[in-house]
């Protein structure tokens, strides 16, 4: 749909107006008139702060803390378990009293949650968003003013964008949805004027131009080969994990978790122990294979006294109210990148008829540091850092060499722009591409089409948290070893129960496909 179109659909079905761009927020120096008028249809508010304008969804995290001339700002969540603080307001006091010295960098790497942080200090906007990228965000300078969205969608309506050619293009290849579904490449987004905002990159707007500089993964991160040190890591990063899971108890009113009977939830579960009377849980089956995963979760849930939510997604979308149409609605907040399959919808919108929790403890961010390139391809080791390793991780263009030629391309600046040449070796550039690209691109988006249910947030998404696993051995993090052994400091009794669910016959027959092919477009000249 184009954008009048849209806007009589919207029209027609101004039942859905609440939920145009939900959960989202923008940041500009643009005065915006008429926010009863679409894209905001008065669902929104603006506050201005150091002479710009901070507005954002009724359902959205805004908070401002101002010192003297300088504002300091948190678009979404964030929690501290390092100083056990959940008010936002008191947690950008802290790091403003820091600003420019050097414990202001470190201030901002204590925070969990899913957010975009900035300041603006002299005039002048500072912003990052949160370790893997969870919170989508984007920027751009159009017709002279400055835009920071949590959706570039939002920007195009503002501004009237057109999709940029490159982008048609490429989400109408044969294979775009195939590999971790579908996601644009390197820092893109729909439209040429907006980029996406990259995880540890540090970005500043002035005069009418936007800089960048990576901050982290910069130090090399000595691997813990060492038992003792080893075991430290396991129970520093543990503590980290039961920390935050005690912050997002206080945080919620209703705080739920999303279980199976994999590795990753399994170990949030187990950070929660010493609080499962603030928590449930909830699964759901959507397919005959997840069955098992429903029935593990059921069994830890009810073992330890929590109230666990299963849902049965239907299988017909007819008994999904507004289906058609509430997919439409998706398909403009994702900017049109994206089609959105039935049983995917039908979850999505099932749970936001039945759901009654204000908050979604997931897991996502914990396969950054599982090394999930590594068990998705079935490799120990992957090609050094080069454009075509970049792109062969991205997507498979094995009959397309043109577009291949294409993305390598554009990976070669993306590496050369946000420099992981400086990365040092203990943060491999595969499980870098995972967390900066895969979850930056893919997972943020995927995050704010899931709060169309309700808030979200991840224990993982901490950066000292990640920087503490880097320090796990590869083969303990392709193996699992670490996480299993972070569930037993946590709660050996959920250690002891051996419950974890595992398709190996189907997970490995996919990994040693992928590897053929990924083996074979890595021989391809470009």
């Amino acid at each position: 749909m184009n954008k009048t179109e849209f806007i009589q659909f919207m029209d027609k079905h101004s039942n859905l107006k609440k939920d145009l761009f939900i959960r989202a927020f923008l940041l500009t120096d643009r005065q915006i008139e008429n926010t009863d008028e679409f894209p905001f249809y008065g669902n929104w508010r603006t506050e201005k702060h150091c002479g710009y304008f901070f507005m954002a969804h009724e359902l959205a995290g805004l908070h401002v803390y101002e010192q003297g001339e300088n504002c300091f700002f948190i678009l979404g969540h964030a929690y501290n378990p390092f100083t056990m603080e959940i008010d936002e307001k008191v947690i950008l006091e802290r790091i403003a009293d820091a600003y420019d010295t050097k414990d202001y960098i470190d201030r901002i790497n204590e925070l969990t949650g899913v957010f975009v942080y900035g300041s603006i200090v002299n005039g002048e906007v500072e912003y990052f968003v949160d370790p893997s990228g969870m919170q989508s965000a984007c920027y751009g300078i159009i017709d002279g003013h400055f835009y920071l969205s949590s959706h570039p969608q939002l920007i195009g309506d503002i501004c009237d964008l057109e999709m940029d050619s490159f982008i048609k293009k490429l989400i109408h290849y044969k294979w775009y949805g195939r590999v971790m579904g579908p996601y644009l490449p390197a820092d893109l987004t729909p439209f040429a004027e907006v980029k996406r905002i990259v995880p540890s990159i540090r970005y500043w707007y002035k005069d009418n131009k936007v800089s960048h500089k990576r901050f982290w993964y910069l130090t090399e991160n000595p691997i813990a080969y060492d038992e003792k040190e080893y075991n430290q890591v396991i129970e520093q990063a543990g503590d980290i994990l039961r920390n935050n899971m005690t912050l997002i108890a206080k945080k919620w009113k209703h705080p739920w978790i999303s279980l199976t009977g994999g590795i990753d939830s399994n170990t949030t579960f187990a950070a929660a122990n010493g609080n499962y009377d603030k928590y449930e849980t909830f699964s759901y089956i959507s397919a005959e294979k997840e069955i098992p995963d429903a029935a593990a979760a059921k069994k830890i849930s009810e073992h330890f006294g929590l109230t666990h939510h299963e849902f049965k997604i239907p299988e017909s979308s007819d008994e999904i109210k507004d289906f058609e149409a509430r997919r439409e609605l998706f398909r403009h907040n994702s900017g049109y990148i994206k089609e959105l399959y039935d049983n995917e919808m039908r979850k999505k919108l099932f749970l936001r008829d039945h759901a009654e929790c204000d908050v979604e403890v997931k897991s996502w961010v914990s396969e950054t540091i599982r090394a999930y390139w590594y068990k998705h391809y079935g490799r120990k080791k992957f090609p050094p850092l080069s454009p075509k390793l970049y792109r062969n991780l991205y997507k498979i263009f094995i009959t397309n060499r043109s577009l291949a030629h294409q993305i390598d391309k554009l990976f070669a600046q993306y590496i050369k722009d946000f420099e992981y040449d400086k990365i040092p070796e203990s943060y491999p550039p595969a499980d870098m591409h995972y967390n900066e690209v895969t979850w930056g691109s893919w997972g943020g988006a995927n995050i704010s089409e899931m709060k169309y249910c309700f808030d979200i947030t991840f224990a993982y998404n901490n950066r000292k948290f990640l920087d503490l696993m880097f320090r796990v051995p590869l083969e303990k993090r392709i193996s699992d070893q670490h996480h299993l052994d972070i569930k037993k400091y946590l709660n050996k009794e959920l250690f002891d129960m051996n419950i974890r669910v595992v398709n190996l016959k189907e997970t490995d027959n996919r990994a040693r496909a992928l590897n053929l092919i990924f083996t074979i477009n890595s021989f391809l000249p470009f």
